[in-house]
């Protein structure tokens, strides 16, 4: 029998997975269809990796702390994996004019801890960025500690090395039901037929994880937030340096990106805002007409000379949104030998590699130095997301 059961095969399952592992534990991973799945908000090309985020010093330190251990996995796997390219913040008006208080705030964390910052002006944007429209985002900054991780391949590169530790990983397999017995968990069913008994199960199921624990559905729900794929006719011109990573004005419109890969050969925009809802099993992953109207109007008067560019590929991109946007990492307060380790809230990838620490020591019953926020909690519907880089309209109406 296995020391820890984990359901699914994400950043959040795998890291624990791996974590647990190295500690010393017996440990078993199931997960529907392949790992990457098609559908899991882990499979993508790319994720941004960031420390804006505005006045918030937990959610700063633990990026930066990342962005270190993602070098650091870039030489454990022997690939590059997470590419420093820097962030490109851009706003429409001044910084200072008080329309941007994310942004200000990001630029105060950065000079507290010691950046430089680079300021940006309608004439530096003009000369160094030529993709971006400098009569519409006249400031910003560009922080070269940023950049972006291979999202789909780092979760290959990550089952690869938990099957190497000997995590054992069963794909194809789908937790349907939690047996429990004297309160406490003793197995996992699956739809498939299998049964896997374990000492303790960890369910980091991403959206899936309200279904399997209906008592968390009031506190998370499922959103689908926009993705475009477009191939430029010029891809020089939307390549590093001349365009790395991007928020185009995101507190007050959503919208970041990247640059073009030569991988892939395309390159990726998205919005960051509170989404639509969307049922992670029911509902297509479609994205609506009106959407793709207002990715032309970002591009427009964003990026005029990528008016010409081929849109190749659009989805809505599934969130597990807690309702305050903070992670869910706890055991569960009533059954034994049950945690839960979810909630990425559109933020999680980048901190991929203090996840499965946190879910380690957590399921121990002991603490981590960011844990303490992403414990069990009562939220209500008056609960309000937190996270400033997102654009919430009810913040601005």
């Amino acid at each position: 029998m296995d020391d820890f059961l984990i359901i699914g095969g994400g950043i959040f399952g795998m890291t624990a997975a791996i974590e647990l592992k190295r500690r010393g534990y017996k440990v078993s991973l199931i997960n529907p269809d392949t790992i990457p799945h098609p559908l899991a908000a882990s499979t993508d090309i790319t994720k941004l990796v960031r420390m804006e985020y505005g006045s918030d010093d937990e959610y700063f330190h633990m990026a930066e702390l990342c962005i270190d251990r993602w070098h650091e996995w870039n030489d454990r796997f022997g690939e590059e994996l997470y590419h420093e390219i820097g962030l490109l913040m851009l706003t429409k008006a001044h910084i200072d004019a008080g329309q941007n208080s994310y942004e200000q705030h990001c630029l105060q964390k950065l000079s507290e801890a010691g950046y430089t910052l680079n300021r940006l002006n309608p004439t530096i944007l003009k000369e160094q960025y030529p993709a971006v429209n400098s009569e519409v985002y006249t400031d910003g900054n560009f922080n070269p500690k940023a950049g972006y991780v291979e999202s789909g391949r780092v979760i290959e590169k990550l089952k690869d090395y938990a099957q190497t530790l000997g995590v054992t990983i069963h794909e194809n397999q789908t937790a349907n039901e939690i047996i429990i017995e004297n309160n406490r968990v003793i197995a996992v069913k699956t739809s498939e037929g299998q049964t896997f008994t374990c000492g303790h199960t960890i369910v980091a199921a991403g959206a899936y994880t309200p279904y399997l624990l209906p008592e968390l559905h009031p506190y998370m729900k499922s959103t689908g937030h926009s993705v475009f794929w477009l191939k430029p006719k010029d891809p020089k011109l939307f390549s590093p340096p001349l365009l790395p990573n991007f928020t185009a004005d995101t507190s007050n419109t959503g919208w970041y990106g990247f640059p073009f890969s030569p991988k892939t050969g395309v390159l990726k925009i998205g919005r960051h805002t509170d989404g639509l809802p969307v049922h992670p099993i029911k509902d297509k992953r479609d994205i609506k007409t009106s959407e793709v109207d207002d990715l032309w109007n970002f591009v427009k008067n964003t990026f005029p000379k990528l008016q010409d560019a081929e849109l190749v590929y659009t989805r809505q991109c599934l969130y597990t949104d807690t309702l305050d946007g903070h992670f869910w990492i706890d055991n569960h307060p009533e059954i034994k030998g049950l945690s839960v380790s979810t909630g990425g809230s559109g933020h999680g990838f980048k901190m991929g590699p203090v996840l499965g620490e946190m879910t380690a020591v957590m399921a121990e019953g002991k603490s981590h130095q960011y844990s303490n926020r992403y414990r069990w909690r009562n939220l209500t519907r008056e609960t309000k997301q937190v996270e400033e880089a997102r654009f919430i309209k009810s913040r601005i109406q």
